[in-house]
Order: structure tokens, then sequence, then C-alpha cells
């Protein structure tokens, strides 16, 4: 058990350290391989009992600390912006996952954020689960709110619309980023193998979807180009992960993190596909709660 632990380790350390080598080269800024490999070594060695399972190491491992899918600071201050929120303010982020999104909100703005996950694996007191919502978070206290990918994860997406449109003030902005279908009753079985028969919403059901929710649509815009681009910044993570995990001694863990990588790689690849031949669309709702 201890030399699982230790692969697995040693594992999170080379893709981290990867990571941090194609940044530095992708930013232009110097970086010192011995100093960052010790670093990550001292790191992982104290956090061989991580609860993460194969999907959220290998999702961890393509798209960077704390991304369960594909993000960047970039992307997600391009929507942050659009909340027009003063310096210090109260901001809920829905679809958080591991907390990427938190930690680009954290180094670019002054926001007290709290976040919202469904993987249970996580360590980062900013977190909540759904199950808490209610009993932990005080209503109508945010100025804002963020939603990445959250309405076609849940079986009853008004739901979260309602939970969210809860948590705001009155007057507040709100931005849904989510997947949309070209048109009404697409399956995309291969997309969303969790969605009930693959279906995925249109943009004027997720419009009616708001304004039975509470809210009133101030624009909507079409990502699907720069979500495209996200995506193809993993192919990168992709091989550097199956570099990793070739190496391993391990047979087991060998093993769980190549099928997980090879879930992951399908997943995505099938959804580039849907997104370049305009199957489906990523957008953007900017919403006033009422």
């Amino acid at each position: 058990m201890g030399a699982t632990r230790n692969a697995a380790a040693n594992l999170r350390a080379q893709l981290a350290f990867t990571g941090r080598k194609f940044h530095a080269w992708w930013e232009g800024y110097a970086f010192d391989a011995d100093a960052e490999r010790a670093a990550l070594q001292a790191y992982f060695a104290t956090t061989v009992d991580d609860p993460r399972n194969g999907d959220e190491v290998i999702a961890e491992a393509i798209w960077g600390k704390g991304r369960l899918e594909p993000g960047e600071p970039a992307w997600t201050m391009r929507f942050a912006r659009l909340l027009s929120l003063p310096v210090r303010a109260n901001v809920v982020v829905f679809g958080a996952g591991a907390g990427g999104p938190l930690d680009d909100l954290k180094h670019g703005t002054r926001w007290k954020t709290i976040g919202f996950t469904r993987t249970k694996s996580y360590t980062d007191k900013r977190l909540r689960q759904y199950e808490d919502a209610l009993q932990r978070l005080q209503k109508g206290a945010a100025g804002g709110a963020l939603s990445f990918f959250e309405l076609h994860r849940d079986a009853n997406p008004e739901a979260v619309a309602a939970l969210c449109a809860e948590m705001v003030t009155p007057g507040a902005k709100v931005a849904f980023v989510d997947f949309a279908g070209a048109r009404r009753g697409v399956r995309l079985r291969s997309c969303f193998p969790a969605t009930p028969k693959g279906a995925i919403r249109t943009e004027q059901q997720y419009e009616e979807l708001f304004r039975e929710a509470g809210f009133t649509l101030a624009d909507k815009t079409d990502e699907s180009a720069a979500y495209l681009a996200l995506i193809e910044k993993g192919w990168a993570g992709w091989r550097r992960a199956y570099r990793a995990i070739a190496a391993m001694d391990d047979a087991h863990k060998r093993a769980e993190y190549a099928n997980a990588l090879a879930r992951n790689a399908h997943l995505w690849a099938e959804r580039y596909d849907a997104l370049k031949s305009e199957q489906l669309k990523v957008v953007c709702f900017r919403v006033f709660c009422k």
C-alpha cells in the first residue's frame, strides 16, 4: 500500500513539474528546474493520502491545478468583469471544480469568494457541497455570481438557477456559462454521458429557465471559439500525462490512470468535434436578479 501511495505521489509531482515547465516556457519566464523539482517532491511527499480518484488526478494534470475541465485565469476573468462589482464584494462561484476558478479570482480581484463543487475529495475550505448550501450560507448575501457549466450537469437545472437567485442580492448580475445545443432535441450522448439521454438544452430553453428562476436576461455571447482554444491547449497536457503514466512502476495505478486518461481524452475529443461542427455551443448568459 505504501509503495502505491508513493507511486501516486511521484506521478503527481512529475505531472506538476512538467506543467510548470511548460507554463514557464509559454509565458517566457526563467525556470529553475532543480528548485521546482525539489519543492514539488517535498509537497507531494506529504500528500500521499490524496483522496482524489484517478479521474480527478488526470483532469488536474491536464488542465492545471484546481481544474477538472478546460480553463485558465484569463477565461475566468473574462466573465468576472461582466459583473461590474466593486473592489470588495462577496461572490459565489457555481462549478468551482477543485478550486481553480477561486484561485483565479483571488489573484485577479479582492473579492471574497466561495464556490460550489460536485467533487467530494476537496480540501479547500472555500469549497462547499450543494447539499450544505441552505444550511451554511446566508441567503441574499452575494453581490454577484458566476456559473461554469453547472446547469447541464444537473438533472434539475431549474433548481440550480433558483439556488443562485437565492444567494444573490436583488439586482445582482450573474454570468452563466454553459453548453447549449444547436437545436431542440439534439442528442449528444458521447459528449454528455451523464446527462439523461444525452440531451442538452438550447439557448431558448435556457432563457426560459432563467425567467422562471427570477432572472432578467441582459445579453448573451457565443464563447465557442474561445473554449475551443482552451481544449486545444490540453493536447500538451494529455501527452505529458501519458508519458508520466507509462513511466510508473505500479501496474495497478498505471492501469487506473491510463483508463482515466482514455476517458478524459475521449470525452473532450467528442465535445471538440461537436463544437467544431456547430452541433454544440458554449454560451455566456448575463442576467440580472429581479
